[in-house]
């Protein structure tokens, strides 16, 4: 992997613990009734699950610790991320938090397996973006999981890809997605310039841009899902620090600069004066971000 692509992976590190506390629980509890409900429906079928954007699986590790797959023996989760390399520090990562967590990891063919206590999570990984990788995901999906992906794609594409691979009353579940307000404090007098292009930057062609969360609720219904649960899931990041909120702080100011300095809607002075002040801040601890967010989940009708 390259330099940049090693950053990438440390910022999906740090930002672990910004996203277990941002995840709206009363959905979340909602998926694990559906996924019950449906267990007991199904008796001895394996749950089916893909994730979009998987990074390093991280998802699929805090589902199993937090027992939102309690319900099954048998998991068959498929992970597609367009970078190439993480499938690698996806099972690096897998291997070193199963055997934390008191599972036997081993190879497979097309990936690699986990077990304990007669449950078994097989895992898939598929490089490549989720159009590319529609056709060889499976046709009977039970539980398609989009993580703070969804603002970068087509979203009626993306929504219609998995969809229509989803199983009868098959789930969708798109938590952290961005919805539209950053906001840093304390106040700058560039911040509504700076963050207006910074919004912007987000919508082209191939983006859904800045507010998906809020139009997750209209184009889902119109996909043939009812929604079943959303809610705000804001990142919220505060002093004092620790070293990963730290880092994820630093990795969302570098997003920033990336993303206004090449959409060219701010003069390179303000931004860069802006920059200096927010780095300032962070060093003395002074530097709060939010994020806001939803967490959706939908069924198919």
């Amino acid at each position: 992997m390259t330099r940049h692509d090693e950053r990438f992976v440390r910022y999906l590190k740090s930002k672990e613990v910004v996203d277990d506390r941002a995840l709206h629980r009363p959905t979340m509890s909602t998926l694990v009734d559906e996924l019950s409900d449906r267990a007991d429906a199904r008796p001895g079928e394996p749950l089916r699950v893909v994730s979009v954007g998987a990074g390093t699986g991280a998802m699929c590790r805090r589902f199993l610790s937090w027992g939102v797959f309690d319900a099954y023996d048998d998991v068959k989760y498929v992970m597609v991320d367009r970078r190439k390399g993480m499938a690698d520090r996806a099972a690096a990562a897998f291997a070193e938090w199963s055997q934390e967590a008191g599972w036997e990891a081993a190879p497979t063919v097309d990936g690699f397996q986990i077990e304990r206590h007669g449950r078994r999570v097989s895992l898939t990984y598929v490089t490549g973006d989720l159009f590319d990788a529609t056709v060889v995901l499976p046709k009977a999906i039970d539980l398609a999981i989009a993580h703070a992906v969804l603002d970068v794609l087509p979203l009626n594409r993306a929504i219609e890809s998995l969809v229509s691979r989803l199983t009868e009353d098959g789930l969708f579940y798109a938590p952290i997605t961005f919805d539209g307000r950053t906001t840093f404090r304390p106040s700058h007098n560039a911040d509504d310039e700076i963050l207006d292009a910074y919004h912007d930057s987000m919508e082209d062609e191939n983006s859904s841009g800045a507010e998906t969360g809020s139009d997750l609720l209209s184009a889902l219904p119109m996909a043939d899902t009812s929604i079943l649960s959303a809610g705000g899931s804001d990142w919220v990041v505060h002093p004092p620090y620790s070293d990963e909120e730290r880092f994820f702080l630093s990795r969302i100011l570098g997003f920033v600069k990336e993303s206004v300095g090449s959409n060219g809607g701010v003069g390179e002075t303000t931004l860069r004066g802006w920059l200096d002040t927010r780095h300032k801040q962070l060093e003395a601890e002074e530097l709060t971000y939010v994020a806001h967010n939803l967490d959706v989940l939908a069924k198919l009708d």
